[in-house]
């Protein structure tokens, strides 16, 4: 449209010239039969077929739209003309110029249509492509979630496959076991215990996932070095009450045990420690034959936490001066029921706990325990102790000792130089028949605990001095199994005492001021008073003896002994 209105527009230029009008009028109306000069017809039949040509090709690509390709259309007949009318006004000089310069317009004009044709065409191209690559992907990620959807189901399928093997051979494993040992013996996850059976031989074990072994109450008499080498996790050990002794075991045997914490060799017929790894945390040889103690019975045992020696054949002079010197980490020591006359030198400074009862020690010396600054237990009881056997110093460097047992010894009186940070003292099954007046004064921050029972004491032995320092702390005080014919008067003044034994005495009344005091207006922290089997007339109690306890379901009356006229 744009070059037909050029052309209209250059066909009013040229109307000032009437031949030139006449010239263009026969040009639009020449036919084939027209009398044209040879260059006219060849100009004309060139941009034809030039024109034609075009056309043809942007129609047999198929590249432009339909509006470009009608553009194309009509400016390659406008060439064409044009062309011609160019010869025609080749003759009239300036005006052909003119016309050049618009012929050249109009052929910009049409490339511009054709590269905008040709620009919208490959846009589209790559719009299409570009739609392609999106369905080509999302297909690509439902192929791929598909295939991750199968991976993982057969993953699944494969897991809870291998975990079935597992379990098979796992409980194909514990069956195997099982069948592998003797009759009794029985198997849990992590243990074997085959108890009191009559075993004369290790049993074969394949379980290596084992970490205990109870073989206690048979008739082991030795055991091959390699007897626990497919045990490589075990941790506790049991092989007591048997019939081993020091050539049942190779130096190797419980060597190879680099993980064993706890063993126990009770109840055998060893004379001397076996070699022991420096593992172990828990040893027990009670009541064996142990009549030593070398440097090197606990060479490298820097682990160990409780050693116990009971009922062997030990005293002061079969230890050695440094056979405990490698227990750096020992906090409990039992030596009951040994051959001790006195406390043995050289023990761990590390020791917390120290048993020595039904021994045969009669004095207790400072020197001994001067080291064991940690002490906080020390039992002496069932010894032969007197209250004359502890020296003045023995206690000095014992600032942590808080429950000492020396009952059931030879004592007549409580002695005097108690260790002053006492806490606990137990002093049951003596011959004590008084409480020396300030014998429990010094002590800091005072006692809570006091055992007197099974003593031979009576009212004048406990005299008001015989607690001074323990009436604000004292919390339990047994005086069951003794002598008293009467409530001692002095346990009124108690300020924080809660249970009281008074049984099994020779107590015929209870006088109103005996127990509680009548004029106090708060409760008594007193809940427990035992006054049974004594030959009290519990009718005759008057309701104020025991005003200050709130709880009557404490106070314990019955039964009494029955005696004649009660």
């Amino acid at each position: 449209m744009q070059a037909l209105l050029v052309f209209c527009v250059c066909l009013g230029a040229l109307s000032v010239k009437g031949n030139i009008l006449n010239d263009l009028n026969s040009l639009f109306t020449f036919s084939p039969e027209t009398d044209v000069s040879p260059s006219q017809h060849q100009l004309v039949d060139s941009s034809s077929a030039s024109s034609e040509k075009r056309t043809n090709e942007a129609q047999s690509t198929g590249q432009v739209s339909d509006t470009a390709t009608d553009t194309q259309s009509v400016m390659g007949r406008a060439e064409a003309v044009w062309v011609e009318l160019n010869a025609v006004l080749e003759r009239w000089g300036g005006t052909a110029g003119k016309l050049s310069t618009i012929l050249r317009e109009l052929k910009e004009e049409k490339k511009r249509l054709l590269d905008q044709g040709e620009e919208q065409k490959v846009k589209k191209k790559v719009e299409e492509e570009e739609d392609e690559d999106e369905e080509d992907d999302d297909d690509e990620e439902e192929e791929e979630e598909e295939e991750e959807e199968e991976e993982e189901e057969e993953e699944e399928e494969e897991g809870k496959e291998e975990e079935g093997n597992e379990e098979e051979e796992n409980d194909a494993s514990n069956s195997t076991s099982t069948q592998d040992l003797p009759e009794g013996c029985q198997v849990g996850e992590s243990r074997v215990s085959c108890k009191h059976i009559g075993l004369s031989e290790l049993p074969v074990i394949t379980n290596l996932e084992v970490t205990i072994l109870e073989l206690p109450g048979n008739n082991l008499t030795s055991i091959p070095p390699s007897g626990f080498s497919g045990l490589p996790d075990l941790e506790e050990l049991d092989l007591s009450l048997n019939k081993l002794d020091d050539s049942s075991f190779g130096l190797s045997l419980f060597m190879n045990l680099t993980k064993l914490k706890i063993l126990k060799l009770d109840g055998n017929d060893l004379t001397a420690v076996p070699d022991l790894p420096s593992s172990l945390e828990d040893l027990k040889i009670n009541n064996n034959k142990i009549n030593q103690l070398a440097s090197h019975s606990f060479k490298g045992m820097t682990n160990l936490k409780v050693l116990e020696l009971t009922g062997n054949m030990l005293y002061e002079s079969s230890i050695a001066p440094w056979a405990f010197k490698p227990l750096k980490a020992l906090k409990v020591l039992r030596l009951d029921k040994n051959r001790f006359s006195v406390i043995p030198a050289g023990l761990p400074p590390s020791i917390e706990e120290l048993s020595l009862q039904e021994n045969q020690i009669v004095e207790v010396q400072g020197r001994l325990l001067d080291k064991c600054a940690h002490l906080r237990v020390l039992d002496l009881s069932r010894n032969h102790l007197k209250e004359n056997s502890f020296y003045p110093e023995a206690w000095i460097k014992l600032p942590k000792l808080e429950t000492l047992d020396l009952s059931h010894n030879q004592m007549a009186v409580v002695p005097s130089d108690l260790p002053k940070g006492l806490r606990q003292l137990s002093l049951q099954h003596n011959h004590i028949h008084s409480i020396p007046p300030y014998s429990l004064s010094h002590l800091r921050p005072g006692l809570q605990i006091l055992h007197l029972s099974h003593n031979l004491l009576e009212e004048y032995g406990v005299l008001g001095k015989s607690f001074r320092g323990v009436y604000q702390t004292l919390v339990e005080l047994h005086l069951d199994n003794n002598r008293f014919e009467r409530v001692p008067h002095n346990m009124r003044h108690f300020k924080n005492l809660k249970l009281l034994r008074l049984d099994h005495n020779r107590i015929s009344s209870v006088p109103v001021k005996s127990v509680c005091k009548v004029k106090r207006t708060e409760d008594s922290p007193l809940t427990t008073v035992h006054l049974e089997y004594n030959y009290i007339n519990v009718n005759k109690i008057p309701r104020a003896a025991f005003s200050c306890i709130r709880d009557s379901s404490g106070i314990i009356l019955e039964p009494q002994t029955q005696t004649q006229g009660y």
